[in-house]
C-alpha cells in the first residue's frame, strides 16, 4: 500500500469534519496484527504500524469516540473508511457494525445485498462479499459525559 499515512489522514478527516458539531472527540488508531505461533495455538500480536505495508498483511482500525462534555448523547451513528488497498476481514471483532457498499451512501448489517442485469438483461440480486465492503459504522445507542468508546476492525492488504 502507496500511501497507509494518507490514507488514515482521510479517514480520521472524514470522521473528524462528521462529528465536529458534535463535540464528540473521534480519534483513530492503526496496529500491523501478526500471529505468533504458542504451543499449539496462535496467538494475536499488535504491533506499531510500519510506514510501508506488504500485500496479505492486515491491519487492524481502533475508532476511538470520546464524549469531552457533560451532554450525553444518543443514537450517534460513527463511521470509517475500509481504505482504498484492502478488504475488510469478516468477523473481526466488529459486533454491531453496520457496513456500505456504496462509498458510504447507504449502511446495513449483512448479508449486504444488490442487484445487477445478468447476461439475459435480468435483474438478479447478489450478495456482496466482504471484500465489496467501502465503509464501516457504529450507533453508538449513548455515550456518557466523558466517557470512550472503542471499535475495531480488521482489513488485509490486497495484492
Amino acid at each position: 500500500m502507496k500511501k497507509l499515512k494518507f490514507i488514515l489522514l482521510m479517514i480520521f478527516l472524514l470522521l473528524v469534519n462528521s462529528y465536529a458539531k458534535e463535540k464528540l472527540d473521534i480519534k483513530l488508531e492503526a496496529n500491523l496484527i501478526t500471529f505468533e505461533k504458542k504451543g499449539e495455538n496462535f496467538e494475536v500480536v499488535k504491533k506499531p504500524l510500519p510506514k510501508k505495508v506488504k500485500p496479505g498483511q492486515i491491519v487492524e482500525y481502533v475508532l476511538i469516540v470520546s464524549n469531552p462534555t457533560d451532554k450525553t448523547f444518543k443514537d450517534v451513528f460513527v463511521k470509517a473508511l475500509i481504505p482504498k488497498g484492502t478488504e475488510f476481514v469478516e468477523n473481526s471483532n466488529t459486533e454491531g457494525a453496520l457496513f456500505s457498499i456504496d462509498n458510504g451512501k447507504t449502511y446495513s448489517k449483512p448479508p449486504l445485498k444488490y442487484k445487477v442485469k445478468d447476461k439475459s438483461g435480468k435483474v438478479v440480486e447478489k450478495i456482496a462479499t466482504p471484500d465489496m465492503y467501502t465503509n464501516i459504522g457504529w450507533i453508538i445507542k449513548e455515550i456518557k459525559p466523558h466517557e470512550t468508546k472503542k471499535f475495531y476492525y480488521w482489513v488485509k492488504i490486497k495484492k
